[in-house]
């Protein structure tokens, strides 16, 4: 199964019809450019479906933390597809890839909250509570205000999508990292991002 037909099998699990009335919305317009977009220049994914990797992997962790918090999984789910779409408007590709115009001068985080805002302005009688939710999600996502974000997580669903979110940046981080390591040594070169050397799996 490819990475676009995952994301619909999952959505076909959403429960709450406002929910997936408003991802089927948003996701559908925009499947040719989620198929193949990277979901940063350098830092993350930053490759040919990058966006679309990440976007699943934070809604796996999601998954999995809802359950294990008793939280509402539809949300957090909601909030794993939705807190980066706006890099498919943040960034240019091609024979690179770049900031647009947009990109530099609004970003992914503003830019979201006016894709989310404008969708569901549009569904007739779509919940203000849920909308509040959903658009906090997008602004909080990246956990704190030196970080990005307008503001910081203030429910369980943003504290969780703001952790699985750095998690799989993290991570995608230290795997390139890794395997892009030419050393012989047990450990990486310093990573200036992450401020730390990695032990190289398998070296003894």
């Amino acid at each position: 199964m490819d990475a676009w037909s995952e994301l619909q099998a999952r959505l076909a699990r959403v429960e709450n019809p406002w929910i997936a009335q408003l991802l089927s919305d948003i996701l559908l317009p925009r499947e040719a450019k989620l198929r193949i977009w990277p979901a940063a220049v350098t830092v993350h994914h930053a490759y040919p479906g990058g966006l679309l990797d990440h976007i699943l992997k934070v809604g796996e962790t999601c998954e999995a933390l809802a359950a294990a918090y008793g939280v509402d999984r539809d949300l957090l789910f909601a909030g794993a597809v939705l807190h980066d779409i706006a890099k498919l408007d943040e960034l240019t590709t091609g024979e690179s890839t770049a900031y647009s115009r947009d990109g530099n001068l609004i970003g992914h985080v503003t830019l979201g909250v006016l894709i989310v805002r404008e969708s569901t302005t549009r569904l007739d009688g779509f919940p203000e509570d849920l909308r509040a939710r959903l658009e906090h999600l997008i602004v909080s996502h990246h956990g704190s205000r030196q970080l990005g974000s307008p503001v910081e997580p203030m429910t369980i669903e943003a504290l969780i999508l703001s952790a699985a979110d750095d998690l799989d940046a993290k991570i995608d981080q230290v795997r390139r990292h890794v395997a892009d390591d030419e050393g012989e040594g047990e450990f990486t070169a310093f990573h200036p991002r992450l401020r730390r050397a990695f032990l190289k799996p398998g070296v003894r």
